[in-house]
Parts: structure tokens; C-alpha cells; sequence
């Protein structure tokens, strides 16, 4: 079997992994991310704190907006 080497731009190459399905998307990001796991449930830790900081301030994470939640983020970074 030989080899076959193809050039293509960043952008293109950009294009066609975005018209992956999700799946396989998932199996590329773990190709060139080793620990996307650990990443994973770092994030998932994460989400499961701000939401409990949430609840304890009686607000609902999953209802905020994008600006809603930076300003809760800050305000929680700055309270010591």
C-alpha cells in the first residue's frame, strides 16, 4: 500500500471538518486533544459549581444570558 500525500489549506481543511457529524467530530478532537476526557470533566465540574453558586443566590444558571452569567462571574470573583 502506498502513500498519498495531499495539500490543502487551512481553510479548507477547516470546511470539511465542520461539515463532520458530531460524532466524528468528537473522534477528532480526541485525536488531537490526548486528554479531552480530563477536559471534559473539568468543564462538567465546573458547570456543577456555578450552578451551585447559583442556587445558593437563588438564580437559575440555565435562564442567564451570556452577559448575565460574565457579570455573575465577576461578581463571584470579586467578593473576598
Amino acid at each position: 500500500m502506498s502513500n498519498i500525500t495531499l495539500e490543502i489549506s487551512e481553510n479548507q481543511l477547516m470546511e470539511w471538518l465542520k461539515q463532520l457529524p458530531p460524532s466524528t467530530k468528537r473522534l477528532a478532537l480526541k485525536a488531537i486533544i490526548p486528554d479531552l476526557t480530563k477536559m471534559d470533566e473539568l468543564v462538567d465540574y465546573g458547570v456543577q459549581r456555578i450552578q451551585a453558586a447559583c442556587a445558593e443566590r437563588g438564580i437559575n444558571w440555565d435562564t442567564l444570558d451570556e452577559a448575565q452569567r460574565t457579570r455573575l462571574i465577576d461578581e463571584i470573583l470579586h467578593e473576598a
